[in-house]
């Protein structure tokens, strides 16, 4: 067909990244069933996969999964390695899980990500006051009995946010 112009072909690196994600997730099944000690690091294995294919391909919809697996990840891990009290090992995997969350935001924020939004924060901030809470011991863990004190202080917060906001707009 002579004469006919031809877009230049554009290759999509996507299908490489998933592929080269799989198998990675197939090996960390694998080394799981063969070797029973693995199982803590296979979370912290995909998160970072799934960061990995976020920094390659700058997907949010890999970067939400990649920080919550990494930091949940990470918690169990250490919770693994450490030698810590039945309740603060419990606080290591809770707190990692909490700053995997922030962790998205704060990912989000550097890479200037359009869908970047604070949503994160809340339950990051929620699971990592908790972890904290385990860690210190019992008194820390009965303050928690009054969080929600600290949700009624955030809705009036916002309230009153809204009302300022509400008065610094001009009437049109």
């Amino acid at each position: 067909m002579a004469g006919m112009a031809h877009a230049p072909r554009t290759h999509s690196r996507e299908p490489l990244i998933w592929g080269i994600f799989l198998i990675g997730i197939g090996a960390a099944a694998l080394a799981a069933s063969l070797y029973p000690d693995a199982g803590t690091v296979i979370v912290l294995i995909l998160g970072l996969g799934l960061l990995t294919v976020f920094a390659v391909t700058r997907e949010y919809g890999a970067l939400i999964p990649g920080g919550i697996l990494t930091g949940l990840g990470a918690g169990l891990v250490a919770s693994t390695t450490l030698t810590l009290a039945d309740e603060a090992t419990g606080g290591v995997v809770v707190a990692g899980l909490g700053l995997g969350f922030i962790s998205i935001w704060l990912i989000g924020l550097l890479f200037r990500l359009e869908e970047n939004h604070p949503w994160p924060l809340i339950p990051g901030a929620i699971l990592t006051t908790v972890g904290a809470a385990l860690l210190i011991g019992d008194q820390a863990v009965e303050l928690l009995r009054f969080w929600p004190v600290v949700i009624i202080a955030l809705g009036v917060g916002a309230i009153g946010k809204a009302i300022l906001d509400r008065n610094d707009t001009p009437n049109v």
